[in-house]
């Protein structure tokens, strides 16, 4: 059975929601690769003091920035790095680039364990040697950064977010979210609810113990078994 493919904030495959930069809640928000190649009403509203009415500098500033190759998982953990005020040890990147891209498929730790070629069990234990907490409590943070990233599009409503990304429901969506973090759906549309939903993460899991401890698990998580 192959990969799981990453979707698009319009639930296509192949591609996957946009986000805004941590820290600049007054800026516009980036527009997904729709908005900027149509120049639509949403990018235009948020950045008419910017947009371009040129069609092909628009083109040329998606060409530019898809020449980058930076996906929105990247600008995400980025965001995140500078939450916690430090680079994110590699172990963490590459835990949170699996449920970012994929939060549909990794809905709970099976997915994520057989990810590692441990059991469940076994991969909880490791956690718990090192003084982390729960590997589904990163898990769960994760993909509501997921959700908060599809929900930027204010088009897509929650209930088909909740679709997209595994929730049995909207209200399954909505729990989990208030539950976890405090916020609401409505809070993490926002660049300020992004910038809360990340420090908040940050604060409370990736202090500097536990970072370390992430740090150390660079032998054990996600190794490259010889066939």
């Amino acid at each position: 059975m192959g990969s799981p493919t990453p979707l698009d904030p319009l639930g296509r495959e192949g591609a996957a929601p946009h986000r805004r930069s941590f820290g600049s809640p007054g800026s516009c928000a980036r527009p997904s690769l729709d908005e900027r190649l149509r120049g639509g009403p949403a990018w235009t509203r948020r950045c008419r003091p910017h947009a371009s009415s040129n069609l092909a500098a628009r083109l040329r500033y998606v060409i530019d920035e898809q020449e980058h190759g930076v996906s929105w998982v990247d600008r995400a953990l980025a965001d995140l790095s500078k939450a916690a005020g430090t680079p994110l040890p590699g172990p963490l990147r590459a835990f949170g680039r699996r449920v970012l891209e994929f939060p549909k498929h990794y809905h709970d730790l099976h997915a994520m364990a057989r990810a590692c070629h441990l059991s469940r069990g076994a991969l909880k234990a490791r956690f718990r040697r090192r003084g982390l907490e729960s590997p589904y409590t990163y898990l769960r943070w994760f993909r509501v950064m997921a959700v908060a990233s599809l929900l930027s599009d204010r088009e897509v409503a929650v209930a088909q977010a909740a679709y997209r990304l595994g929730f049995t429901s909207d209200g399954n969506l909505c729990r989990a979210i208030v539950s976890l973090t405090g916020l609401t759906p409505t809070d993490v549309r926002t660049v300020r609810g992004w910038n809360r939903l990340l420090i908040t993460f940050a604060w409370t899991y990736l202090t500097g113990s536990s970072l370390h401890a992430w740090a150390g698990l660079s032998d054990e998580l996600f190794e490259q078994r010889a066939a």
